[in-house]
């Protein structure tokens, strides 16, 4: 049983995922989108909040991924939506490597963190 406060982390798969790549991913029971962007790695909801549609179908744009319904974009390091339709922006998720496996934590990290640098 983890102490209160303590931080829990789910493990998403093996640490493989190369510069460009997008790969879904379950964190307890939440439906996380992996992106490494340069080498850095993030995690952010892989659900648009707008019309629920699955971000891993949609295309990175620089540093932001576009959902394929209805031209939403959002940051993928701090999860603000830059444009589309009203709705709210996404969560973001601590993520780290640890023994050669992505893991992530469901506590919403600070916006301004960015992601973790890969191996």
């Amino acid at each position: 049983m983890s102490a209160p406060g303590a931080e829990r982390w789910f493990d998403c798969g093996p640490a493989t995922l190369a510069p460009g790549g997008l790969r879904e991913a379950e964190a307890g029971r939440a439906a996380v989108l992996l992106v490494n962007l340069d080498g850095t790695l993030h995690a952010i909801a892989a659900i648009c909040p707008h019309h629920a549609a699955w971000l891993s179908q949609g295309q990175i744009s620089g540093t932001a991924i576009d959902c394929p319904r209805h031209q939403g974009r959002f940051d993928i390091a701090t999860g603000r939506k830059l444009r589309g339709p009203d709705c709210a922006d996404l969560a973001v998720f601590a993520v780290r490597v640890s023994t050669g496996r992505i893991e992530v934590s469901l506590g919403e990290r600070d916006r301004a963190s960015g992601g973790l640098t890969g191996p």
